[in-house]
C-alpha cells in the first residue's frame, strides 16, 4: 500500500510540474537531447482527441509519462526512457483499441513516439 500512495505522490508531482512550469521541462532540454522530438510527443499527445468520461485523466497520464522519459532524458539513462516512450505508445494504441475507445486515433502519438525512440536510442 505504501508503494502505491508513493507512486501516485510521485505522478501528482510530476503532473504539477509539468502543467505548472507550461511543460518547461521538454522545452527546455538541449537540442542533443531529442527536445524537438519530445516536444512533438506533446503536441501529439495535446492534440489527440480523448473521449469519454476520463478523458482529461487519459491524456494527463500520457503526459506524466512523457514527463518521466524526460527526466530519464535527462539523467542520461536512455533505455529507461525509451522503455518509457514506447510505454506512451502501448497506452496510447490500447485507449484507442479499447471496446469502448477512450482515444479516436492513436497514430498522431505513436508516429510521434516512433521518431523520439529513434532519437533517444541513438544518444
Amino acid at each position: 500500500m505504501e508503494d502505491v500512495m508513493r507512486k501516485l505522490k510521485i505522478v501528482a508531482l510530476i503532473l504539477l510540474g509539468a502543467f505548472s512550469a507550461g511543460w518547461m521541462g521538454v522545452a527546455s532540454a538541449a537540442p542533443g537531447d531529442c527536445a524537438a522530438e519530445l516536444l512533438a510527443v506533446d503536441a501529439a499527445i495535446r492534440d489527440a482527441e480523448f473521449v469519454g468520461t476520463k478523458a482529461t485523466t487519459d491524456e494527463s497520464n500520457l503526459l506524466a509519462k512523457l514527463a518521466a522519459a524526460q527526466a530519464k532524458v535527462d539523467l542520461n539513462k536512455y533505455s529507461d526512457a525509451v522503455d518509457k516512450l514506447q510505454n506512451i505508445s502501448d497506452t496510447a494504441t490500447a485507449l484507442a483499441i479499447a471496446p469502448k475507445p477512450k482515444l479516436v486515433d492513436a497514430s498522431g502519438i505513436n508516429g510521434a513516439v516512433a521518431t523520439a525512440i529513434s532519437c533517444v536510442a541513438a544518444l
